[in-house]
């Protein structure tokens, strides 16, 4: 009898309790999830590499890539940019791109390649990679602009701050 009505009153008290907090913490966005990042007229779907070993993997071991699927690679100062294909079996373009968003160049890579690719300027804030012809495809060249504030969203949701990346 003393057991039911303890049992009773610890019922009683949940469902009073209206502060409930979700029983699944919401899952943090990982290097998996996709963005959507606006480039020139196109929509494309970018993972963002920001940490240091995203940034080294990249997409190496990736053996497909959709029409509008890439990777944006983000750092915090603006430099010359270097980048190889080692164990990527993807050929691939790359454009690098200024802190506001213009494309500055684009360059294909070939898979497999550890020859590096440089950007030809010190003015790199980030590099964007897409299949190979992607870019000349959908018309995306040195000029066009893609959108920071696509690409701040997707720094925010990835838990990073967009300051950092993109002043």
């Amino acid at each position: 009898m003393i057991r039911s009505l303890f049992l009773s009153l610890a019922l009683a008290l949940v469902a009073c309790d209206s502060h409930q907090t979700p029983s699944t913490p919401v899952a943090e966005l990982g290097i998996e999830t996709r963005f959507p990042v606006r480039m020139g007229q196109v929509l494309g779907q970018l993972r963002i590499a920001a940490t240091d070993l995203e940034k080294a993997r990249g997409l190496m071991g990736v053996t497909k890539l959709t029409d509008e699927e890439g990777m944006a690679f983000m750092y915090d100062t603006d430099s010359q940019m270097r980048f190889w294909m080692k164990d990527t079996p993807l050929d691939l373009d790359i454009a690098f791109i200024s802190r506001d968003g213009t494309v500055l160049e684009v360059r294909t890579m070939s898979a497999g390649d550890t020859e590096t690719t440089s950007s030809t300027t010190d003015q790199v804030r980030f590099a964007i990679e897409m299949r190979s012809g992607w870019f000349g495809h959908f018309g995306v060249k040195p000029g066009d602009k893609v959108n920071v504030d696509d690409m701040r969203s997707a720094l925010k949701a990835r838990g990073f701050d967009p300051k950092r990346f993109i002043p």
